[in-house]
């Protein structure tokens, strides 16, 4: 269905198979296609990931987490060990967690780390109650969190609040970190979101798993800031894939797997949004309700910039959803997000 509203010029549908326009307001909302060269909304803006290689690291120091009194049980808490670990390491080292069952009750806070990592190798068992962030490293720079066996996991057991219609903590959350990679884990059943990356700059995400519960409100990954990547990651839940959040520019997104999701998207978006320069391509999505979706209610500021390419969906219920009255999000003050310049190129959608 293409729109007749005369504000809406120069959108060109030919790429696409299905695009649901019933709920985009056009007095908010301009949309142009301008079949820009692919480098001008999705290139990175600079270097992405640490500066220190891992191995400095790890040469300079490590801190066991053992050493700190830890123990590799279930029933343990892995928390104040971390912490503690965090401390002797976050001015340059490698925070490590070796192979093993490790229960955690305790949430840490990491914060003010420079050329440090942490490197888990082992499972993360949740078995204390609340909400908050099991894990939160934030004001760091130079900073991995990685698997070196790829066998490092998270999980949450958010099944146990769910079934009670409630959410439990989130698994991972990076507030301002700078110059940073994390990769190689597997995060599974958050209470509620799953991996965060909040106002982050020069970031690599990559070779992320995620297994999330079937319902709303459990968000694969979701992403804020500057200069990131994200790629080769795979999510599996019933609510969003790959999220970008406000403010974010230069973001790239590919090569990502989204099963039985709510899809990729941006949004929600409310008032002082500042959101540019992004380009998703590549992006399977398997049994979604949306291969992508922009949503917002009321608010002001503009999302401009955005490139959608290659995108493969099976059993979608839309291809593209544009809505600017969310009816989950409260409307907000301000006349609304002004969306330009959205190119969307080479998307062969089926329904197989």
């Amino acid at each position: 269905m293409q729109p007749t509203d005369s504000r809406v010029q120069g959108v060109d549908f030919d790429n696409l198979t299905e695009i649901y326009t019933e709920k985009m307001r056009f007095n908010i909302i301009t949309l142009t296609s301008l079949l820009l060269p692919a480098f001008i909304a999705a290139q990175l803006s600079g270097h992405v990931g640490p500066h220190t290689d891992i191995h400095l690291k790890r040469l300079k120091k490590v801190c066991n987490v053992l050493h700190y009194g830890a123990v590799a049980s279930r029933t343990a808490n892995l928390g104040p060990a971390l912490s503690r670990a965090w401390n002797d390491c976050r001015n340059g080292g490698t925070v490590y967690i070796p192979p093993g069952d490790y229960g955690m009750s305790t949430w840490v806070s990491l914060m003010h780390g420079y050329r440090t990592a942490i490197q888990l190798d082992g499972t993360i068992y949740r078995n204390g109650g609340g909400g908050g962030h099991m894990i939160i490293v934030s004001r760091t720079n130079d900073f991995e969190f990685y698997s070196s066996t790829a066998k490092g996991a998270m999980q949450g057991f958010g099944y146990q609040y769910h079934s009670q219609n409630r959410y439990g903590p989130r698994l991972i959350r990076l507030q301002e970190v700078t110059n940073f990679k994390i990769h190689g884990l597997a995060l599974v059943d958050s209470g509620a979101f799953h991996l965060i990356i909040d106002r982050c700059t020069n970031g690599e995400i990559y070779n992320i798993i995620v297994r999330g519960g079937n319902r709303g409100g459990l968000d694969g990954i979701d992403v804020s800031g500057s200069n990131l990547w994200v790629h080769d990651v795979e999510v599996t839940n019933r609510d969003e894939c790959v999220t970008i959040k406000n403010p974010s520019t230069n973001i790239l997104v590919e090569n990502v797997y989204c099963n039985w999701s709510g899809g990729c998207g941006i949004g929600s978006v409310g008032s002082g949004t500042s959101i540019s320069n992004i380009h998703y391509r590549n992006v399977y999505t398997q049994n979604s309700n949306n291969a992508f979706m922009i949503k917002s209610n009321g608010g002001d500021g503009i999302l401009k910039n955005i490139v959608l390419e290659n995108f493969i969906g099976h059993y979608n219920a839309y291809t593209l959803l544009v809505d600017q009255y969310w009816s989950q999000q409260r409307q907000a003050p301000g006349p609304g997000v002004q969306l330009t310049n959205l190119t969307v190129r080479v998307c062969p959608f089926s329904k197989l």
